[in-house]
């Protein structure tokens, strides 16, 4: 119940929008509606499932598909959702279906619930100096150790062996304060076919920012956006195609990368004394430093420092060059909003590997269907974090299941052996309940 109500709450648009998606198969001999099968597939990674064959075991009871037919007809009742038959789709018919159809229509699915977010002022409260905080870093999908198709990537690894893996650059929209990572905008790291020899360079990070960006701004053109990124992008290439898509950034800055800039901040850092800010509290005590205007190749770069100690012991350090021009009046957000940047790490890749979402397993071996699935993971784990963070569950989670994970296994328990109250879901749509989000 509180998954349907929360998806409905925050975009209503996304569920009905799943039957738009075009459907290639012959209506002569299709059993389950493509609505369904695109649902089926969100599910699969909302109730943890790990494995597309586990549908079939995990979900394929009679009483999951009553619930489901009993949510739709309260729900929906212009009967969106159908479930024809009392048994669920397999696995291996989603891939398929997921085979012919190009992945931008799960890309668009994702977008749709994202625009909702955006557009329905949820994550207001959250932005860093009237912007939205956008963490961007790549990790790993699938590793194999035959070549898997003429995309794979490769490196050799302890021993000699040869890998061949499928690595992701992920755009996550971070809310610091909140805890909320989710996908905004993905770019796969491919080669573009069979690599011809050992000289032809492999896609790589840097090649797949300069792809995502025009896309994140094409599809987000009005929104005020902040990129939060580590020290590979302290890079003239980036800071270029930052300004001429009008973003802000905020790039961790060490001394191994841009060394005779570090040097020149650290000579300058001593000639400001007065560019430093204390703020200290019970709890810690933050200490930051900056200086702006260096130049770099003819443009200037702004550095911020920011020292964190609790007890009398260092706690955390990092620096960031960023697009502002820092003052003791935004240089507090400044810092706290690069820290941010590690919610792509915890409550993202990390969520999504451990968290069981299973996003390194291969849930198909081909490459359309497998990025179905990786946009399908991403729909469910923001859908699941709304469940967490929204006051419908949030002191329940906390104070009678520990955890998402056990919610998730408890939903599972509740959709798979006990039918459903159809009253009982009529009068909980029909009460006046506002979602906010809960942060305590």
């Amino acid at each position: 119940m509180v998954l349907f109500k929360t998806l409905h709450h925050f975009a209503p648009e996304f569920l009905p929008a799943l039957s738009l998606v075009p459907d290639p198969r012959d209506p002569r001999f299709t059993v389950y509606p493509i609505e369904e099968m695109f649902l089926v597939g969100i599910l699969m990674f909302i109730l943890k499932c790990r494995a597309r064959r586990n549908i079939k075991f995990r979900l394929g009871t009679q009483q999951f598909v009553e619930n489901l037919r009993s949510i739709a007809e309260v729900f929906y009742p212009e009967r969106l959702f159908l479930f024809p038959t009392d048994s669920l789709l397999h696995g291996c018919t989603l891939n398929k279906l997921l085979k012919r159809i190009p992945e931008e229509f799960s890309r668009q699915l994702l977008l749709l619930l994202v625009r909702a977010l955006i557009r329905g002022r949820c994550l207001e409260k959250w932005r860093v100096l009237s912007c939205y905080s956008i963490a961007v870093d790549a990790t790993g999908m699938i590793v194999y150790y035959q070549r898997h198709c003429e995309h794979c990537l490769t490196r050799k690894v302890t021993g000699g062996r040869v890998q061949y893996y499928h690595p992701v650059l992920e755009a996550k929209l971070v809310a610091p304060g909140l805890g909320l990572a989710f996908s905004i905008a993905t770019e796969f790291i491919e080669n573009p076919g069979e690599m011809k020899n050992e000289k032809d360079k492999q896609d790589c990070e840097l090649k797949a920012f300069r792809r995502l960006l025009p896309k994140l701004r094409e599809d987000f053109p009005q929104l005020t956006i902040c990129l939060l990124m580590d020290a590979l992008y302290a890079n003239e290439n980036v800071f270029r195609l930052c300004e001429q898509y009008k973003v802000a950034y905020l790039t961790t800055f060490k001394e191994g990368s841009m060394s005779a800039t570090w040097k020149e901040y650290q000579a300058l850092k001593g000639l400001a004394p007065q560019q430093y800010l204390r703020d200290s509290n019970e709890e810690r005590t933050l200490e930051f430093r900056w200086v702006n205007e260096i130049d770099y190749n003819g443009r200037t770069l702004n550095v911020v420092e920011m020292t964190e100690t609790k007890g009398g012991k260092q706690t955390y350090y990092c620096a960031w060059l960023c697009s502002w021009f820092i003052t003791k009046d935004n240089v507090k957000a400044l810092g706290l909003g690069g820290r941010g940047r590690w919610l792509i790490e915890n409550e993202g890749f990390n969520s999504q590997k451990t968290g069981g979402y299973a996003m390194e397993h291969a849930f198909s071996t081909d490459n359309v269907a497998a990025k179905h699935f990786y946009f399908l993971l991403q729909i469910a784990h923001i859908t699941n974090q709304l469940m967490e963070k929204g006051s419908l569950l949030r002191k329940k989670i906390r104070t009678s299941m520990g955890s998402l994970r056990v919610f998730s296994e408890r939903l599972w328990s509740l959709m798979t052996e006990t039918l459903i109250d159809p009253e009982c879901l009529r009068t909980f749509l029909a009460q006046r309940i506002q979602i906010r989000f809960d942060t305590s």
